[in-house]
């Protein structure tokens, strides 16, 4: 009896085996085959290609970025990358020296510095910020308020009370140097500017005492990193040059390859200094960063005639050309300049005419982003600009902020 028990249930669970089998069979796909029987869940339309989406939902032909695009953007960014460099790559790193042009070269000569100077003179306070980053440090610099604020803004601190620290001049002009207070901290090496009509006093002192001088020129992002790897290899530092110089130089062109084609604004770039109005030709950074982000810099249809860098304002000329957009580069901060734009244009018809004016397009530039060069917010001052003459750009750089 239990034995044919044991058969019903055996056959049983042979049965019910045997339909298991049968309706997972039927539930099974063929390989290779897709199921289009039911719509994709959520998680699978993630992964469906831009190109299927579009010609499902309007038939388009819109595709998905191509090779060739990214092709383009990638030689787009060598491009630049090379342009930017090209002034750093003549820069020739030595085992114990590192050689370059300077202000003082001509017919392509060059000059060539020992690495790491022990004691070290920095006549331009911009400079002395940029050495700073670049690792190195000074016994002598340039006093003076304006050059307090850049050392607390870009080294973190009044270099002028360090210890041991001389101040051998209240500006870095070179009218009031003290040429032989310099030569007397024996320094080993003297950097200064060709900014300033400073530097051509010191070179013959200082030749006479055996001090090398760098006599520094310095227009635009190109020679920022030009003199940031000189100055890192220089003060022992070269690591510097990947971690920080490279990775503005990264930011920069991110920002330039984003910079959308047509449509480009017309801009009108102006430079309050202490005394007057002038108008920024592409030639001056600020002016070459707005050509470079391919809007129209107005002041470049102007006559010219001396390839100055700064020109003369004619407001007549400015209603002519009407820009979109009016940046204004501070020397003394924004608060000055907003004072002068009033006091020398605002009650001018002229002025309060312009389509810039009126749509409350004049932008004041902040002065430690775009006045203060080099130093290495040199990216920060791109996107910043870049939103300025493209406010409706979705640059990538907003959402990391």
């Amino acid at each position: 009896m239990e034995e044919k028990q044991m058969k019903k249930i055996f056959a049983m669970l042979l049965c019910i085996c045997l339909l298991v089998g049968v309706l997972f069979a039927c539930t099974t796909k063929e390989p290779n085959k897709p199921d289009n029987s039911k719509p994709s869940s959520t998680e699978d339309n993630s992964t469906t290609s831009s190109s299927d989406s579009a010609s499902e939902s309007d038939g388009s032909n819109t595709a998905a970025p191509s090779d060739d695009n990214d092709d383009e953007k990638n030689a787009l960014k060598e491009s630049l990358k090379a342009g930017f460099l090209k002034a750093a790559n003549e820069v020739t790193v030595n085992e114990d020296s590192v050689t370059f042009k300077d202000a003082t070269s001509v017919d392509g000569s060059t000059i060539t510095i020992k690495k790491t100077p022990g004691k070290v003179v920095n006549l331009y306070a911009s400079f002395t910020t940029l050495w700073y980053e670049a690792g190195g440090k000074v016994i002598g610099c340039i006093g003076g308020d304006s050059s307090k604020v850049l050392y607390n803004e870009y080294i973190g601190r009044d270099i002028t009370t360090d210890e041991g620290m001389t101040i051998v001049a209240a500006s870095s002009s070179g009218k009031k140097w003290d040429t032989e207070k310099i030569i007397a901290l024996n320094p080993e090496l003297i950097i200064c500017s060709t900014a300033m009509s400073g530097y051509s006093t010191i070179q013959s002192p200082a030749k006479a005492a055996g001090i090398p001088v760098i006599a520094v020129s310095y227009d635009d992002f190109s020679d920022y990193l030009k003199w940031f790897k000189v100055f890192c290899n220089l003060s022992g530092h070269p690591e510097l040059w990947e971690s920080v110089a490279v990775k503005a130089l990264d930011d920069v062109i991110d920002v330039l390859c984003e910079i959308p084609n047509g449509n480009a604004p017309r801009v009108f770039s102006m430079f309050a200094n202490a005394s007057k109005l002038e108008a920024n030709t592409s030639s001056t950074v600020v002016g070459g960063m707005v050509t470079a982000m391919k809007a129209v810099n107005i002041v470049d249809d102007w006559q010219n005639t001396d390839g100055a860098e700064r020109l003369t304002i004619n407001l007549e000329t400015v209603f002519a050309a009407d820009p979109d957009i009016i940046i204004v580069q501070c020397h003394a901060g924004a608060d000055a300049a907003k004072e002068q734009v009033e006091q020398t244009y605002g009650s001018n018809p002229v002025w309060q005419s312009l389509k810039a004016v009126k749509d409350g397009k004049v932008f004041y530039l902040e002065k430690t982003l775009f006045h203060n060069k080099p130093n290495s917010r040199f990216a920060e001052a791109y996107q910043k600009l870049a939103e300025i003459l493209y406010p409706d750009v979705a640059f990538s750089f907003k959402s990391e902020k």
